[in-house]
């Protein structure tokens, strides 16, 4: 049962970290990214870190697996973006 509990905790920071990427796409939603944003500017890569965490102490099998993958690859990709953002837009 906790197993269970542990793999929706990660779907669920799953759906929170794809949010910021489909919000500004919908009418209304720059409001939303931008209350998103203000909790904290590393927010979604603590998501991240907790659902790889949490994927990995869900269910096992092929759940376990897509969880933890997907997490991974939006937390790698949000890890780039930061990255980017503080280093590569500094002017020389």
């Amino acid at each position: 049962m906790l197993k269970k509990v542990y793999s929706i905790g990660s779907g669920f920071c799953f759906l929170l970290m794809i949010l910021p990427l489909a919000l500004p796409y919908s009418s209304g939603g720059a409001d939303w990214f931008d209350l998103l944003l203000s909790v904290n500017f590393y927010f979604p890569m603590m998501l991240g870190a907790a659902g790889i965490v949490l994927g990995r102490l869900g269910v096992k099998g092929n759940v376990r697996f897509y969880l933890v993958l997907l997490n991974s690859l939006i937390f790698a990709f949000y890890i780039f973006v930061t990255l980017v953002a503080i280093y590569g837009f500094q002017e020389p």
